[in-house]
């Protein structure tokens, strides 16, 4: 069994989707979607990381730090058909993934790193404190959503850089 598991991330996105539709507007329930969509993108995250190969003592060190998980990613790779080819690509794909298109800069990227800009800190100001500050409950679980789909997609090619440099394709598929 792996120490982190794609399954629970869609559990806790379970959880906060049913709280959006039975109380979408107390702050409870903002603080409570907010922070199970951000445990279900840490989770993920990690999921991902340890699928391509990365140490788990190497993982754990990263404690919250979804930034930091979010940059350990952009060193792995993925498998994609690129005109009837496979080629190994960036995992650092992931920040560019759209939520929403309404919104200017709406990407897996700027939502996972909100605490660059002024968001509330995850865990911790998410579950504590008077002040809560962070995108719409909503996006964010649009956001953990679409993490574990790019998860499920890319699952069996991801691979740590210096782990995918030695190995060859899963199947040169052409």
């Amino acid at each position: 069994m792996s120490e982190y598991e794609i399954g629970f991330s869609e559990k806790l996105t379970d959880a906060a989707q049913f709280i959006v539709k039975d109380d979408p507007k107390s702050v409870d329930a903002i603080r409570t979607v907010l922070y199970l969509s951000l445990l279900s993108c840490e989770i993920s995250l990690k999921a991902l990381l340890e699928k391509a190969g990365m140490p788990i003592k190497t993982i754990r060190a990263r404690s919250h730090n979804l930034k930091e998980l979010l940059n350990d990613l952009g060193k792995c790779k993925v498998q994609v058909e690129i005109g009837n080819r496979y080629r190994w690509v960036s995992a650092s794909r992931l920040r560019s993934v759209m939520i929403n298109k309404r919104y200017v800069n709406s990407t897996i990227g700027t939502l996972v790193e909100a605490e660059c800009r002024g968001a509330s800190n995850y865990p911790n100001e998410i579950r504590y404190g008077d002040s809560l500050k962070h995108y719409p409950p909503e996006m964010m679980l649009k956001t953990a959503k679409a993490i574990i789909a790019w998860a499920r997609e890319h699952w069996n090619t991801i691979r740590y850089n210096d782990f995918c440099s030695q190995q060859a394709a899963p199947a040169d598929r052409q």
